[in-house]
């Protein structure tokens, strides 16, 4: 008998639960290879289209109504997207959709790891600055074509960057899963998006937010790339804001201001340099009966500290201030002041030559535009 993978099966799972095996079939075309991974939307597999001959990856939503109504508008984004060339935009191919049963299943290129297993098989050791800096490039160039369709990802993480090859250098990666990409228009403060450790302060103080939430995550996601360890992987978003605001100080009063969410977080002040004060982990306890841990990694008293584990990991480079320079940009506390997709090809970290000595392929612009070509 050959080796079976059974996909939605749970002790609660209901009659609709999709049940398929390793050389089972979905829809006309395909042939289950493996699994590759799960999430709250369904589950992906490596099927063989022997239509096209082709190996590509199935992400097949569950068949509870509300996931195949995220699965409809993951389709619309998708479509917007058609119009964009998926490799030098840095974006998944899509190959459309079909149906199974009342799953409805969506066809993408097949990549060969995410970026968070590539960084696992480095025993989470931080990138070098010549294999970091296309990658952020490439991440950029994504978001970049997003926001020029007016879509917002609010999903990025390391999880949802895949590696063409990696065995090829330099690494050409590609952002994945626009399940819950939407139009920026539509973003509204309240709506809680993007994974708890790559959260922008302003969603979680509910103020008024864009795409600039992407620039967040892929400043945490550049930090992560340099030091190996998430920055600021908290349980809960009152662990997140404290791991923040240790680091890289109190948002302006201007910005706190503009929350509709931030007294549950901070008291107000009277006399004193800032408005608001963010509660202690007891006085947060207190009014809310939760119990903040600190799960960091790393503690970094200020962002300047990454360039000295990079010393300490890799030695001296005369770049890591630039790039510590690019992730505070990108980190800015306040939405309008962060870096923007059209700011980061023109940062210095991004347009300045490596040395010969440590560039043997040209100049870095060279080395770039081999990441972005088909």
């Amino acid at each position: 008998m050959s080796p079976t993978v059974t996909l939605g099966i749970s002790k609660n799972a209901d009659q609709n639960d999709l049940q398929i095996f390793k050389g089972s079939s979905l829809g006309l075309f395909h042939n289950v290879e493996a699994f590759l991974g799960e999430g709250t939307f369904g589950f992906v597999t490596k099927c063989h289209n022997f239509e096209t001959d082709e190996a590509v990856a199935i992400k097949i939503s569950k068949s509870d109504p509300s996931f195949l109504q995220q699965a409809r508008r993951e389709i619309a984004i998708l479509k917007q997207l058609q119009c964009l060339d998926p490799d030098t935009c840095n974006i998944v191919r899509w190959n459309g959709y079909f149906f199974h049963k009342d799953h409805i299943c969506l066809s993408f290129e097949l990549l060969d790891q995410s970026l968070f297993a590539y960084m696992k098989e480095r025993n989470n050791f931080g990138l070098p600055v010549m294999e970091l800096r296309p990658i952020i490039y490439q991440i950029n160039m994504a978001l970049g074509h997003l926001k020029s369709k007016g879509i917002a990802h609010t999903d990025l993480k390391p999880d949802n960057v895949m590696v063409v090859d990696r065995h090829q250098k330099p690494l050409r990666v590609k952002l994945i899963d626009f399940g819950l990409a939407c139009p920026a228009s539509e973003l509204t403060p309240g709506f809680i998006a993007q994974s708890l450790w790559y959260r922008a302060p302003e969603v979680m103080l509910h103020i008024p937010y864009n795409e600039a939430i992407d620039m967040w995550s892929l400043g945490l996601i550049a930090a992560e790339l340099a030091t190996g360890y998430p920055l600021y992987p908290g349980n809960m978003p009152y662990d997140v804001l404290n791991f923040i605001i240790e680091t890289q100080g109190l948002p302006g009063d201007y910005v706190l201001e503009r929350g509709m969410n931030v007294e549950y977080f901070f008291f107000r002040q009277g006399n004193s340099q800032h408005r608001w004060r963010l509660k202690s982990p007891g006085e947060f306890r207190y009014a809310t009966g939760l119990y903040a841990t600190d799960t960091r990694y790393i503690r970094f008293k200020c962002l300047d500290e990454i360039e000295q584990l990079m010393r300490m990991q890799m030695g001296h480079h005369h770049h890591h201030h630039l790039l510590v320079s690019l992730i505070k940009g990108l980190l800015n506390l306040d939405a309008d002041q962060r870096l923007t997709p059209m700011d980061v090809p023109q940062h210095p970290f991004i347009t300045l030559n490596l040395d010969i000595a440590n560039n043997p392929v040209g100049t870095e612009q060279e080395l770039l535009e081999v990441c972005v070509q088909p």
